[in-house]
């Protein structure tokens, strides 16, 4: 195990989780800070037996690794902080958690010897108590110094992740992936169950009814890919069901054709992929699809 002492920078769901399980693998976690006293005593009460700080700089002049997991706006900020109030060690390594921040941004504290990298969890972390559960296990995107890789590694294996290395410059396309399956995923699921609310389906059978829906379609995709997993009227053709949509939303829920129109258009891309539609027949739905 490594030895190196570790603090954290940044008392959210991230830090929180991050701080125990490392703490839990045996870690040496020295402390937890953040700008309010509150956020920092919650996430002491969480993980147990560390020290904690409004401080944000307490614990940094005495850490080997400073992981800060603070919101991207404020990475910065937190940066040039540490470049003014602390004393920066040859070595030191410094680790954020953003998926859409490259590690360049660690330039200050590279030019005082520093190494900076950039440790991401490919996962969804709604609060402390299921972060835990989900970093377990995952994919976790690393850039930043090579220096520092052999530690990243290290880390990222020690909770059972699988780790890979991408360029910096392709940072922010890595988190729109992410994004896309993520978040605006349950933005889709929060608009499907809107619409079953318009017909008089109550909201919990509704959303149970649709993740057993989705839990389908994810076996599917893990099963098949993407585009062999594609059901539906567009991957069947059905050009009469498509109408009968656009009809409806018009009728009950106009504010949801853009949506409609652009997820269907893109569709049809993965149904032409998969075989199940000819371009004849992509090129009527396009159409249908164009005049909403």
């Amino acid at each position: 195990m490594n030895r190196k002492k570790i603090s954290f920078i940044g008392a959210g769901k991230v830090g929180t989780s991050l701080a125990y399980l490392l703490k839990s693998k045996g870690y040496e976690v020295i402390g937890i800070s953040s700008r309010t006293i509150n956020s920092a005593q919650r996430a002491y009460e969480f993980i147990g037996d560390i020290t904690y700080s409004n401080d944000i700089y307490m614990f940094v002049e005495d850490s080997d690794v400073v992981f800060i997991t603070t919101n991207d706006d404020s990475i910065k900020s937190v940066i040039d902080g540490i470049k003014e109030n602390c004393e920066i060690r040859q070595g030191q390594i410094f680790i954020h958690t953003s998926g859409s921040i490259s590690a360049e941004v660690f330039s200050p504290l590279e030019e005082k010897g520093g190494l900076g990298i950039s440790i991401h969890p490919l996962q969804t972390i709604a609060n402390p108590q299921e972060g835990v559960k989900n970093i377990i296990g995952s994919l976790f995107a690393i850039d930043g110094n090579e220096k520092a890789f052999d530690y990243a590694r290290e880390i990222v294996e020690d909770l059972d992740g699988e780790p890979f290395f991408i360029e910096s410059e392709k940072k922010p396309l890595y988190h729109l992936s992410a994004v896309i399956a993520c978040n605006y995923f349950v933005t889709l699921m929060n608009k499907s169950v809107d619409l079953f609310k318009k017909i008089d389906i109550d909201e919990k059978m509704g959303t149970e009814g649709l993740i057993k829906l989705v839990r389908g379609t994810l076996n599917n995709i893990e099963r098949l890919g993407t585009e062999n997993a594609l059901t539906g009227p567009i991957a069947r053709g059905d050009i009469n069901t498509i109408q009968d949509h656009i009809f409806a939303m018009k009728k009950h829920s106009p504010e949801t054709l853009e949506l409609y129109k652009t997820l269907g258009l893109y569709t049809v891309e993965v149904a032409l992929k998969k075989g199940s539609i000819d371009k004849e027949k992509a090129k009527k739905i396009n159409e249908i699809l164009e005049k909403i």
